[in-house]
């Protein structure tokens, strides 16, 4: 049975319509935080001022048996982790892959080049003989393909079997210009940089469910900056969702830059060297005033399953060499899209040694991918995780390490290598999932229930005369600053258990401008245990795990 041994209060809320046990506002009504409201009242879940309380969850996950731990309070994400984590490269090509639904018909092989460029036709003497055809099958690629959807079901593999019994295609690589996307993104800037990216959990992340599925639906998940667009990471079919965070000020990239001797810095690559020399490495912090990062906590999931996992993903760029990162492969219907579009392409030749500006140096530094899965990872066959060396090329991760594998996702470069463990990362962020707090209409004294439309707000004070001076350094002076609510200019003694017999008095603040609160996204929110949580309850279900500790910490085990 799985327990978790906490000092404090352990409350196990079964399943429950009481909105008292929404396992997100566990912290309403707790006891000592004055909250002064009985569960009917219709401000219960806000403040005294009528703010409405924010959700809040937290939860981990890991890899490697390495945590990292995610929350969210006041529609403000933390994402803490480790420091120095290995990440590996992909770029995406500009092609979705969408999957054969199952058991339906699918585009016969022989028509697969057709299919790419597959359109709806209106019958014309030109087009008349093979118009009904084109438009069934082009019907069927419509309707009967998705892209990566945990909701659908497929007829494929892994990378196996591209053509099912029957002679259809299990799976297509359409780009992203094809007609089956409606032309969504006929505007989308060349996709032309790599992301580097790490998976930091396991598959459907039990831990940390609820609050990651809470997250993805509040109103600044899924915006994607400049260099996210550049990355493809706006290309939905391709990536479910993702929330874009900001590093917390000691937080940043890493490079292995080597010790200063090409020869031992590289990579070894035969198995003669890499028995016979230790390679030479040197991790040195990126200079992020001269280079533009984007980073972003990304839901994908591999080839068709069901299973998604969450990943760390950031985009750079030298912002006075662009050239270092961009690449743009100079063939195939991606290709030709972009130039039938008149877009400028920067770079047609891979760079797979780029070099970027580190702190304190003058000049820039070569960057060295190793040749081990990671610079944490010497244990992997220890702990019978399998494989432990770098791929060393783009694609599809398929079934590593075994057979012919990439380190990606289909939808990658080939020659876009990963440089495994060439950078680095800390994990410890931050994200605004609502309005940024700068705003000055945010959180004001009328932002509140009841004060909607108005500037001015009636207050009450119980009467007393505040201010005067009784110190001895201060006789026969007089505080200027002086505030008295009395009829009588004296100071009230405390009038004991009841105050009723002291006068209150109405005054009235005028913000000058309407007021908010902080927004949400109401979200439902399955808290049935997940992946091997599940295994481990069987048929108990609970909506949470709480700890009240100093602080009140809450651990989402679902």
């Amino acid at each position: 049975m799985l327990s978790a041994l906490i000092i404090g209060v352990l409350l196990i809320a079964e399943a429950s319509s009481d909105p008292s046990l929404d396992p997100l506002f566990y912290h309403t009504g707790a006891c000592q935080t004055q909250h002064q409201k009985e569960e009917d009242d219709p401000n219960y879940y806000a403040s005294n001022s009528g703010i409405p309380h924010s959700p809040s969850s937290s939860g981990f996950m890991a890899t490697h048996s390495t945590h990292r731990f995610l929350s969210v309070h006041e529609q403000t994400a933390i994402l803490i982790g480790e420091g120095k984590h290995g990440v590996w490269r992909f770029q995406e090509n500009g092609f979705i892959r969408v999957y054969r639904h199952k058991d339906k018909e699918g585009i016969p092989a022989e028509r697969k080049e057709a299919a790419l460029d597959m359109e709806r036709l209106e019958e014309t003497p030109e087009t008349r003989g093979h118009c009904e055809e084109n438009n069934r099958l082009f019907d069927i690629l419509l309707y009967d393909y998705k892209n990566l959807d945990p909701n659908h079901e497929f007829n494929y593999a892994f990378g196996d079997s591209e053509v099912s019994e029957e002679g259809w295609l299990n799976w297509l690589d359409l780009p992203i210009y094809h007609a089956k996307f409606g032309g969504k993104y006929e505007d989308h800037p060349p996709i032309d940089l790599p992301i580097f990216w790490c998976q930091v959990s396991s598959a459907n992340f039990p831990h940390i469910g609820s609050t990651w599925h809470y997250m993805k639906a509040q109103p600044e998940a899924n915006k994607i900056g400049p260099l996210g667009k550049r990355a493809g990471i706006d290309i939905q079919e391709n990536f479910s969702d993702v929330v874009r965070f900001k590093f917390f000020p000691d937080a940043g990239v890493w490079a292995n830059v080597g010790q200063g001797n090409e020869e031992t810095d590289r990579m070894p690559q035969t198995l003669e060297e890499l028995t016979n020399r230790a390679q030479t490495v040197n991790f040195q912090r990126i200079d992020l005033s001269k280079v533009d990062v984007e980073l972003y906590v990304m839901e994908r999931g591999y080839h068709n399953g069901n299973d998604t996992y969450l990943s760390t993903i950031f985009v750079l760029l030298d912002k006075e060499n662009p050239e270092q990162h961009s690449y743009i492969r100079p063939e195939g219907r991606y290709y030709d899209g972009l130039v039938k579009r008149g877009h400028e392409i920067i770079n047609k030749v891979e760079n797979n040694a780029p070099a970027l500006p580190i702190e304190n140096e003058t000049e820039l530094k070569k960057v060295y991918g190793l040749a081990t899965y990671g610079h944490h990872h010497m244990a992997r066959i220890k702990y019978r995780l399998g494989g432990g060396g770098c791929p060393t090329k783009g694609g599809d991760v398929s079934g590593y390490p075994w057979g012919d594998t990439g380190s990606g996702f289909p939808t990658n470069y080939e020659e876009i290598t990963p440089l495994c463990d060439g950078f680095l990362m800390d994990i410890k962020a931050f994200a605004n999932l609502g309005q940024s707090w700068d705003q000055e209409h945010l959180f004001l004294g009328n932002a509140g229930r009841g004060f909607e439309g108005k500037t001015e707000v009636m207050f009450q004070a119980q009467a007393n005369h505040y201010g005067v001076y009784t110190d001895p350094y201060n006789a026969g002076k007089t505080n200027p600053y002086e505030l008295d609510f009395t009829a009588d200019h004296k100071i009230q003694p405390h009038p004991g258990s009841d105050s009723s017999g002291v006068p209150v008095v109405n005054f009235t603040v005028d913000f000058g401008v309407q007021g908010e609160p902080i927004e949400y996204v109401n979200v439902t929110i399955d808290f049935s245990p997940r992946a091997c949580l599940a295994e481990l309850s069987g048929a108990t279900r609970t909506t949470g795990l709480f700890s009240i500790t100093a602080g009140l910490l809450m651990l989402w085990l679902l």
